[in-house]
C-alpha cells in the first residue's frame, strides 16, 4: 500500500512538472505578444497550482477544490524555483519594467525612503508601494487607498514599473473583499491587504538571497 502511494505521488509529480514546463511555454509565447493580460491570469494560476502540489503532492487540476487565492501563509511558502522562473520570463519580455524584481525592488525602496505607518489603515494612508506601481485609484488626481478594480489596470509598457504582475494579489475571497471594502471583486476597490504585500515581498526577498 505503501509503496503504491510512493507510486502515485512520484507520477502526480512527474505530470505537475511536464505541465508546469508546459505552461511556462505557453507564459512565454504570451509575454512575447505582449499579452499582458492574460499572462497575468496564467501567471497567477500557476502559482496557485505550486500551493496545490505543495499541499497534497497533487495538481490543481486533479483536486476536487483547489484554493482561489493566494493566502498570507502560501505566499510565504512558494517555491523559489518557480517565482525565478515566472519573474524571468517577464523581466525578460518587458525589458525589466514588469516582474516580481522589479516590484521587490520598489518595495525597498519605499521602505527605506517613505515614513509608513502601517496601523494607519485608510483612503488617506495608502501603502507606498500600491502609488508607485500604480495600483491605487486617482479621486480627484490624487491617490486614495483604495485599489483600481482589476480590469481598470494598464495592460501595457506605458504602465508604471512594477504593475505587473498583479492577479497574484487581486485575486482574494469574496467576503474578504467586503471586508477591506471591496464590491465581490476581488482586491479592487478594496484597502490593500498588507499581511499579503509584506508576506510576498519578503518570500521573493528570501528566494533572491538564497538564489533559487
Amino acid at each position: 500500500m505503501l509503496s503504491n502511494r510512493s507510486n502515485n505521488r512520484a507520477s502526480n509529480s512527474s505530470a505537475f512538472h511536464s505541465s508546469l514546463d508546459e505552461s511556462l511555454g505557453e507564459l512565454s509565447l504570451l509575454l512575447d505578444e505582449q499579452d499582458w493580460e492574460e499572462a497575468d491570469r496564467l501567471t497567477a494560476d500557476l502559482l496557485l497550482d505550486a500551493v496545490v502540489q505543495g499541499q497534497s503532492g497533487e495538481p490543481a487540476l486533479l483536486q476536487e477544490t483547489a484554493p482561489s487565492h493566494l493566502t498570507t501563509e502560501a505566499l510565504a511558502a512558494l517555491p523559489c524555483q518557480l517565482l525565478h522562473a515566472l519573474d524571468d520570463r517577464w523581466q525578460r519580455a518587458s525589458g525589466g519594467h514588469f516582474g516580481f524584481s522589479a516590484q521587490l525592488q520598489i518595495y525597498a525602496a519605499t521602505l527605506e525612503t517613505i515614513d509608513f505607518d502601517p496601523a494607519l489603515r485608510n483612503w488617506s494612508t495608502p501603502h507606498p508601494f500600491f502609488e508607485e506601481v500604480g495600483w491605487l485609484m486617482l479621486f480627484p488626481l490624487r491617490p486614495i487607498g483604495f485599489l483600481r478594480f482589476y480590469t481598470w489596470l494598464d495592460f501595457d509598457l506605458e504602465a508604471p514599473r512594477g504593475h505587473l504582475p498583479a492577479l497574484w494579489y487581486w485575486r482574494v475571497p469574496r467576503i474578504a473583499s467586503l471586508q477591506m471594502g471591496g464590491l465581490l471583486t476581488g482586491q479592487g476597490g478594496a484597502f490593500g491587504d498588507l499581511a499579503r504585500l509584506d508576506a510576498m515581498m519578503l518570500r521573493l526577498s528570501r528566494c533572491h538571497q538564497l538564489g533559487g
